[in-house]
């Protein structure tokens, strides 16, 4: 414990530590399901769902990860994660200008979930909240509900064809 501490002044500073270095996981993760070729929309659905599975939907991980995302770095970091996938899913697709205003828009959508999840005000236990978010972000990109209904089917066909579970997107 000792040494611990000669190299973190307090658990806040560990915890930071872990966040993002998992944080630098999701980053990754990014640029492998992107590698696997899926249409633009589908890859950034299956990227932004393999992470609620790991933190949203994770009884385990989900009180760690509300408190840490209050953190200002942490928060910004997130934030940062957002901007890359859009880049990275869709390019040119979304102006340089818009692409701020819709990671904050995105932003502001996970966070209000994962809020009312801390507050105990929606149940996650189904595993279709990961689901909705993903709808309201991709009508937020325009897409149509019949796309997005598509879109959602494609990547929980994926998840249940890779028996993806919590804690299991190292193997995509």
């Amino acid at each position: 414990m000792g040494n611990l501490y000669f190299y973190f002044p307090n658990k806040l500073s560990i915890l930071k530590v872990i966040c993002k270095n998992y944080n630098q996981i999701l980053r990754n993760q990014i640029f492998q399901i992107h590698d696997l070729s899926f249409s633009p929309e589908v890859g950034f659905a299956l990227d932004l769902k393999i992470g609620y599975i790991n933190t949203l939907e994770n009884a385990k991980l989900f009180p760690l990860w509300l408190v840490v995302r209050r953190l200002p770095e942490i928060h910004k970091y997130s934030f940062e994660n957002k901007k890359m996938r859009l880049q990275t899913f869709f390019g040119d697709r979304i102006p340089t200008e818009d692409l701020d205003m819709l990671a904050l828009a995105m932003q502001g959508i996970v966070d209000s979930f994962y809020e009312q999840k801390g507050a105990g005000k929606i149940d996650v236990t189904s595993g279709k909240v990961g689901y909705i978010i993903i709808d309201y972000i991709l009508r937020l990109l325009g897409y149509s509900k019949q796309r997005i209904g598509e879109v959602i089917q494609e990547v929980e066909d994926y998840i249940k064809k890779e028996n993806i579970t919590t804690a299991e997107y190292f193997r995509i």
